[in-house]
């Protein structure tokens, strides 16, 4: 065992040369002189096995009890905060720099055991008195010092050098480095990048074209360790320093990092320009450095930055800088603070753990095997909405405080807790953890059974969150019970960055929404003369005749069959609301009450077999199995056959920030991007896209097999438009999600403003879209005092979530609102036009833009 002394340990090589001689503790006698006292210092040398002694190297009795039986020295303890020029010298702090720098000095030499070996580290600066630029500079030079500090050092070293002890002297560069409380900040390189990173200026004296060789604090310690561990050093000078630069170089490189950095040259004199060591002796040694200057201001600037708070409720981290050979992987995480305790946790499949907040704590979780879904709630804001995302293995999960979170498990889970403080089980609910339920049994339940892990189209299971509307009730599921407490179910959507799909994260039963189905498209007359046209469009692209079939999957009451049956084209609808399909089968259109799939593609064949076209309105988006859904269509398709969809078009819901288009019904919201990766995994090809006003916005799009038809323009068209746009970028929604969150914050309260007034306010239509927007904005029946709508099947209904009641519109001509809250937004003109009445007798016509502006 040897016995090693390191004084000024705490210091900013000190502390670095510590960390290396950790390692060592268990075998080795490490002891640490120094007269300050820094308490996480000091618990970490403890914790290293690293004695530390308050003292001064001064306290001739110390050192000497201390020095007995030692076999290594590093000298390092001194005064580092030293004039820079003779103008800054004063009497009590050049006689301090002697006392310590000098005197003590002797002192440790003088005591050091013969058998014994002193590091001591001198300095560059040892040559400031050199009136000339000299490159280069060995260590056989003349030293030329001015200041106490200096001439110090240099004393020193002769005092080695006449001694009788084993000496190595190390004469470092200007030394940089981020390391803790204890670095430096005077030294020029970590003073450049602090100014940089509070956006200041630094001022280049003489333009900044003073000489300097620098070493990394990291490197320093590294070359103390590696000459005092070489038999090849014994009573020898080296100079260690790993790169040159001016000044203004430096300065340069800390605006590299900092655009915002403002430097400027001034005139002001500088002792001399400055000078370079040569570091040929070291390496021909063979030390080797490990360090730079750029990457280490990088460093700095990057720590000592203001960070604008993430505002996410989980920042999920995936293992960096990976090392992946034939034994495995590892993996490296950045945490964001210390941890003093990690705690290893396991969970069975099914079960929930957590159902709590840290009012003071992050809590850092890592998924080492399993899978879970993390459930969030941001207490900070007053009508917050629920979040979740999916951890995976391998992730990282850090959650602010504050922040209530849920973990339930789809997997058998183990996982590692890593904890900043306590985590006492007796101050469960004081300090460190308060109970806060937000998921119970039911729920719990819900999400095992109907999450929906992984997109859809390219099955990533690594998907980032959009925006979360919160628990919401089914959109068309209206209750003729006011006060009957309705289902919810989370509402969020998902952006896949691997094929830039968008998707809900939750998908409910769909035969609870539409079973019984209260949408009927033929009461609305735009949607009448919408496939009106489109049936004559098609009969004449695709040459439909007599023999032709068309099917029509969620064809509701046959608004599209219909023109075409009137024109002799055989037609098959397929729809899975019994209500809607008795009301089109009255209607003549020959339907089938299916949820349509690959079984019911075969029925299908059987009794009418191939058809020439089929289409899907407003459902493509509404079905989870779209797989299986895609090709039963072209199950049923002949070679030549056309499968055209309608869909709500993503890009129009953004732009317009129409995030009420969102509802559970829609699971997916496309674009033509991710059609075409979805269509093109399948072997099918998307050939022709159209724009459609439906809907506050839709896309048609045509798909048929490869090489049938001719790629349209609007395809290539499409995508570069989406592209240019930033739908293949995820900042382009966190946009949207931030706008609309504004929204929220404002609509409500100019509502309320208008209810002070005693104004009377009713909305006007109750489509899905209205389910969601009231109920994410937290509009009752308090603030809209009933809804007006045209489908009577609809009427003494009320909205879910809302308690809002649906009314016919005599209520509104007795006693005309003062203003009508358009919810059926896409239908404003129309509607405004059918009601002048209203109009007439004074009654305002607004939407949810107007009250948001």
């Amino acid at each position: 065992m040897k016995k090693i002394i390191i004084t000024g340990g705490l210091g900013y090589i000190g502390t670095e040369l510590c960390k290396i001689y950790s390692g060592e503790a268990r075998y080795n006698k490490i002891i640490v002189i120094d007269n300050r006292f820094a308490s996480k210092s000091v618990t970490q040398l403890n914790n290293w096995g690293i004695r530390y002694i308050e003292g001064d190297i001064r306290d001739n009795s110390l050192i000497k009890e201390v020095f007995k039986g030692v076999h290594l020295i590093y000298h390092l303890a001194g005064i580092t905060e030293v004039p820079r020029t003779k103008h800054a010298l004063s009497n009590p702090k050049d006689k301090l720099i002697k006392d310590v720098g000098e005197n003590a000095s002797k002192n440790i030499i003088s005591l050091a055991p013969k058998t014994s070996k002193i590091i001591f580290p001198s300095t560059h600066v040892v040559f400031e008195g050199l009136e000339k630029v000299k490159y280069g500079i060995q260590e056989d030079a003349l030293t030329k010092p001015v200041l106490t500090y200096s001439k110090g050092k240099v004393i020193t070293e002769d005092d080695l050098i006449n001694s009788n002890k084993n000496y190595t002297i190390v004469r470092l560069g200007t030394v940089y480095g981020y390391s803790n409380d204890m670095m430096r900040l005077n030294i020029m390189p970590n003073h450049f990048s602090k100014i940089a990173a509070q956006n200041g200026t630094i001022r280049l004296f003489a333009g900044g074209i003073q000489h300097k060789s620098l070493v990394s604090v990291f490197d320093a310690a590294r070359c103390l360790k590696f000459l005092a561990e070489s038999n090849q050093t014994n009573k020898e000078i080296f100079h260690c320093s790993n790169e040159n630069h001016t000044i203004e170089e430096v300065a340069g490189i800390c605006k590299k990092f900092q655009p915002r950095l403002k430097i400027i040259k001034t005139d002001e004199k500088i002792p001399n320009a400055g000078y370079t060591l040569s570091n040929k002796k070291l390496l021909q040694l063979g030390f080797q450095f490990k360090y730079c200057l750029e990457e280490s201001i990088k460093e700095m600037i990057d720590k000592w930055s203001f960070n604008y708070q993430n505002n996410a409720l989980e920042l999920i981290q995936s293992g960096e800088n990976e090392y992946i050979d034939e034994r495995g992987k590892i993996s490296n995480y950045n945490l964001t603070e210390p941890i003093n305790l990690v705690g290893y946790i396991e969970s069975k499949k099914g079960t929930v753990r957590a159902n709590h907040y840290h009012p003071i704590q992050e809590q850092k979780c890592l998924l080492i095997k399993g899978k879970y879904i993390s459930v969030l709630k941001d207490l900070s804001e007053y009508n917050s909405v629920i979040n979740t995302n999916i951890i995976n293995e391998g992730d990282l999960s850090i959650i602010p405080p504050n922040v209530a979170h849920t973990m339930v498990f789809i997997e058998d889970s183990i996982f590692l807790n890593l904890v900043r403080g306590e985590r006492d089980h007796e101050n469960f609910g004081i300090t460190h953890t308060i109970p806060y339920e937000l998921v119970d049994d039911n729920l719990k339940k819900l999400f095992i059974s109907y999450y929906k892990y992984s997109c859809r189209v390219c099955e990533n299971n690594r998907l980032e969150n959009i925006i979360s509307l919160g628990m919401s009730p089914l959109a068309n599921n209206l209750s003729k019970d006011k006060d009957l407490k309705v289902n919810t179910f989370p509402l969020e959507m998902k952006y896949c960055p691997k094929c830039y799909n968008s998707q809900l994260s939750f998908i409910v039963p769909p035969k609870q929404m539409f079973d019984q189905y209260l949408y009927v498209s033929s009461t609305n007359k735009t949607f009448r003369n919408h496939f009106n046209s489109l049936a004559d469009k098609l009969i004449n692209e695709l040459s439909l005749n007599s023999n032709s079939l068309v099917i029509d999957i969620g064809s509701n009451d046959g608004v599209f069959l219909s023109p075409l049956k009137e024109k002799n084209i055989n037609v098959l609808g397929i729809e899975p609301a019994i209500n809607i399909c008795a009301i089109a089968r009255e209607c003549g259109i020959e339907t089938l009450n299916e949820y349509f799939d690959r079984e019911i593609a075969k029925k299908i064949l059987d009794t009418k077999g191939k058809a020439d076209l089929v289409t899907a309105f407003n459902v493509f988006a509404h079905t989870d199995h779209i797989v299986d859904f895609t090709l039963g269509v072209f199950d049923i398709l002949c070679d030549k056959g056309v499968f055209i969809i309608e869909v709500q078009y993503i890009l129009d819901t953004i732009r317009d920030l129409t995030f009420d288009n969102i509802y559970h019904e829609h699971v997916n919201y496309w674009s033509v991007l991710s059609l075409d990766r979805f269509f093109s995994n399948l072997g099918y090809k998307i050939f022709k896209v159209e724009h459609v006003d439906t809907h506050g916005g839709s896309i048609r799009v045509f798909i048929a097999n490869k090489n049938t038809f001719k790629i349209d323009s609007s395809v290539r068209k499409f995508i570069s438009e989406e592209k240019r746009d930033g739908l293949n970028n995820f900042k382009f929604y966190q946009e949207f999600s931030k706008k609309i969150e504004y929204r929220k914050s404002i609509a409500l309260d100019r509502i309320n403003n208008l209810k002070k007034q005693n104004k009377l306010i009713v909305g006007y239509g109750s489509p899905a879209k209205a389910t969601t927007l009231l109920n994410y904005y937290n509009i009752t029946a308090e603030h809209l005092d009933y809804i007006i709508e045209d489908n009577e099947l609809k009427h003494d209904y009320y909205l879910p979530g809302t308690g809002i009641k649906i009314r016919n519109k005599e209520s509104a001509l007795r006693n005309p609102p003062d203003y009508i809250l358009v919810l059926a937004w896409n239908f404003f003109d129309s509607i405004k036009n059918n009601n002048k009445e209203m109009v007439e007798a004074g009654s305002k016509f607004i939407t949810f833009r107007e009250l948001n502006w």
